[in-house]
């Protein structure tokens, strides 16, 4: 095995995602999501992707009865008491544990910020995805990264868009002029792993036009506090939130380190690897439940999917 191994994931939003910032600010919503500090588009922490996947394994696994067995010694009064043993645990081994401070060992596994890639706006030719070229660059290692579109839009050699507009085509609320063709493909995209119904309606904008109709293209809610006594909206219970639409797309990375050969000295478990590990339990309980703030109302769902990055 290679000691370091890297791997790339697009991410899906299957539903609104609110990743909070943990408090309320003034301004056009109550509770805000993470964005980026330079480019202030949203983002996804990896801090938020390596906890709900590490549960989502751990869940899985002791669902499959393997966790208990990783986790118990070889005596049988440990494995009725269920005593871990976070040197037998692969999950502790891939994630890294702390035992009361003593024992603390660092995860194998390290994960990025999910990058926002691109984003669904409303047209009248019906939704398109918008993107950059730095993005592509940067996130798929697609074209040369130049950020030369001004106020103007590029669609993609061989896209699914057919606009009877002419050249101007509107983003929301903001009319723009087509630029040229780019000469980044459609095939280029669905070659590194982005599904034909998204990657034939990618539109690619300047950097600056990208955040501005991000930002402009939340979803926001109004919710309300309920009184459990009463069973009525409390005085002023009243608050807004914002989330990333549904359809955005984000890119992360899990880097794989083997220096110490921690994972290839392990004992007792079934994988390669640790990412595969947590490919086989981990991505289908992020796409059935969710992560993330208010998984309970209708967000968090994420279909992940590896990319050929």
């Amino acid at each position: 095995m290679k000691k370091f191994t890297v791997k790339t994931y697009s991410a899906v939003a299957l539903d609104p995602i609110h990743i909070g910032t943990g408090g309320q600010r003034l301004g056009r919503v109550d509770a805000t999501v993470v964005r980026e500090p330079v480019t202030n588009v949203p983002k996804i922490p990896g801090t938020s992707m390596s906890g709900a996947i590490k549960f989502f394994t751990d869940l899985s696994l002791r669902d499959k009865k393997e966790k208990i067995n990783i986790c118990a010694s070889t005596s049988g009064s440990d494995v009725i008491n269920n005593k871990h043993d976070n040197s037998k645990c692969a999950v502790c081994v891939a994630f890294g544990h702390t035992t009361d401070g003593k024992d603390a060992q660092q995860g194998i596994l390290q994960f990025t910020d999910a990058m926002l890639l691109a984003y669904p706006v409303n047209t009248l030719l019906g939704p398109v995805w918008i993107t950059t070229k730095s993005r592509l660059k940067d996130q798929l290692d697609i074209g040369d990264g130049n950020d030369d579109c001004d106020e103007n839009f590029i669609k993609l050699n061989g896209s699914q868009i057919n606009n009877p507009l002419g050249n101007r085509l509107n983003f929301g609320w903001a009319m723009l002029e087509q630029n040229r063709e780019s000469t980044i493909s459609v095939t280029d995209l669905i070659d590194k792993g982005i599904e034909i119904r998204y990657a034939g309606r990618f539109i690619i904008v300047s950097d600056w036009v990208f955040a501005h109709l991000v930002n402009d293209n939340m979803e926001v809610r109004t919710s309300v506090v309920i009184d459990p006594e009463t069973g009525a909206a409390e005085t002023g219970g009243l608050f807004t939130f914002e989330a990333v639409a549904r359809g955005a797309i984000f890119t992360f990375s899990i880097t794989e380190n083997q220096f110490n050969d921690n994972w290839s000295n392990l004992q007792n478990h079934k994988y390669a690897t640790a990412t595969e590990m947590i490919e086989e339990n981990a991505f289908n309980g992020i796409a059935a439940v969710g992560l993330g703030g208010m998984t309970t109302r209708g967000f968090g769902r994420l279909l992940i999917t590896e990319l050929g990055v």
